[in-house]
């Protein structure tokens, strides 16, 4: 059963706006790195929430696709645990923003 909240059957507006929010944890690093003292701890839990939330949509998204093997998988997770304000981006509009259109079948 496909997952009718998937990026393939979103319109622009919804996309553009998920890449926005994937944006957050890259702004909220640079925040991290000029605060100080309890600002500093509070933008980097920010940060890691922000990023598990994301990483938890985009692999909900990636696993019911059934378009991905597992070792592409492994990557993206991967790649979302070791440098997350680049890679979730890159994830957004390669298989977000770019996402194939929905098939539509009818009965």
């Amino acid at each position: 059963m496909k997952d009718a909240n998937s990026p393939v059957h979103q319109s622009a507006i919804p996309r553009l706006l998920l890449g926005l929010i994937a944006l957050v944890p890259a702004a909220s690093f640079v925040a991290f790195l000029v605060a100080e003292g309890p600002r500093q701890m509070a933008f980097g839990y920010f940060n890691v929430l922000w990023t598990a939330l994301l990483a938890l949509i985009f692999g909900g998204w990636m696993v019911k696709s059934g378009r991905f093997s597992f070792e592409r998988k492994f990557a993206w997770v991967f790649s979302w645990v070791v440098a997350p304000p680049i890679t979730l981006p890159l994830y957004w509009y390669r298989h977000v923003w770019n996402a194939p259109e929905a098939q539509v079948v009818h009965d």
